[in-house]
């Protein structure tokens, strides 16, 4: 039970850390450059820029489960894309992607290849290894978004020297209105533009009504900024016009409780993980990814990947009326609990990789952050155990 009053607890009072120095000074410390950009796609558009400007080879290989915003900025740059297999645990299935590289090189093109920790539990150290190893003068970009608040540990840790740049989104971790990061080995090329865009106009807008909703729960206001917020993400241009982040949200990252944030974000994950382990129909209707990586760095969000079949098989539903991931997720929202959908794929990509396929069409992630507490994950399980048992 959620409670309401009763006597006050001690609140633990962090320094706040200025994250722009954070991550300037770990780039500097390894020798590498870093960019703030807008957001994750303009970060990858700002990096597909640079190896433009230094190479001419357009050819690159993306994990098969990658979001729209992960493939769109290259190939609005002309670049050839080629999606490659994960393992069951979102590892990269080193055997296919060598295989891949293999039979698509030509010339002697030198191969672009982006890497991801998944939830920071598929590590990426042994995968880069081996891409360097068989293609010494391959250029390796790792999408970092997942991990990005420990920048120490993927400059600094084993097997950074292999990874030619570094992308990841800050703006999915914090109340910003934008803001990402691009790092490289080498002082980037070209340019980004300045200036307020709709894209950042908009977010600001929509987060400060978001704001204002919580206070007074006006419906109305609810389904203005969300609005805000899809018009937000039409505005964007696939990363084609990369743009530096905002003013607004430099100053808020300088101002950030970065320790309270990750040891919010620790507990809530292992309380919420643990909770949901113990849930009847765990390991039935639905399974949880491995843990024993996620200590390593501040969890992102906790993904479950039902299983749909076994849902279906166990249902009393009108004949002929298939359950699926998506019906299941609108449940879950109709009670407050949402669990967006991560991600959905190409079908060239689901038909390059089946994991991918089937992590796209069947995987929720529930939020983890440090805006909510234990109180708040006794009650994601509580409403995914009642509508799991309504099956």
């Amino acid at each position: 039970m959620y409670e309401i009053g009763s006597e006050f607890h001690f609140e633990k009072i962090n320094e706040r850390e200025n994250l722009i120095e954070v991550f300037e000074h770990a780039a500097e410390k390894n020798g590498r450059y870093v960019a703030f950009l807008r957001c994750g796609r303009d970060a990858i558009g700002f990096v597909a820029d640079d190896i433009i400007a230094k190479m001419d080879d357009r050819k690159v290989f993306l994990p098969a489960l990658s979001c729209d915003s992960m493939v769109r900025p290259f190939e609005v740059r002309g670049f050839e894309v080629h999606f490659y297999s994960l393992n069951e645990d979102l590892t990269v299935d080193t055997d296919s992607l060598i295989a891949k590289i293999n039979e698509s090189s030509e010339g002697g093109a030198r191969p672009i290849v982006l890497i991801m920790n998944f939830f920071g539990i598929a590590g990426t150290v042994s995968a880069a290894q081996t891409i360097r190893d068989n293609f010494n003068d391959a250029v390796i970009i790792e999408d970092v978004t997942h991990i990005i608040m420990e920048p120490e540990k993927y400059l600094e840790g084993k097997g950074a020297s292999r990874i030619n740049y570094h992308v990841g989104s800050i703006r999915k971790w914090l109340g910003v209105p934008d803001g990402a990061i691009a790092i490289s080995k080498d002082e980037f090329v070209m340019g980004a533009l300045t200036g307020d865009t709709d894209f950042s106009l908009l977010r600001m807008e929509a987060l400060r009504e978001k704001a204002e909703y919580l206070d007074n729960g006006d419906q109305e206001l609810k389904a203005h900024f969300r609005k805000l917020l899809s018009d937000a993400e039409d505005a964007l241009s696939d990363g084609l016009d990369p743009y530096h982040m905002t003013d607004e949200s430099a100053e808020y990252l300088k101002r950030v409780d970065a320790l309270g944030l990750s040891e919010r974000r620790a507990s809530n994950y292992k309380n919420l993980y643990n909770m949901l382990k113990s849930l009847p129909l765990c390991g039935k209707a639905f399974n949880l990814l491995k843990e024993e990586d996620i200590e390593e760095f501040t969890p992102f969000m906790l993904p479950i990947v039902l299983d749909t079949d076994f849902m279906q098989r166990s249902a009393i539903t009108d004949e002929g009326k298939k359950i699926t991931r998506d019906a299941f997720e609108t449940r879950l929202a109709a009670k407050g609990v949402y669990a967006p959908v991560l991600w959905p794929v190409s079908k060239e990509a689901a038909a390059a990789c089946s994991v991918s396929g089937h992590f796209s069409e069947n995987m929720l992630a529930f939020w983890i952050d440090q805006r909510y507490n234990r109180f708040d994950m006794e009650r994601i399980c509580e409403v995914l155990n009642e509508e799991l048992s309504r099956l």
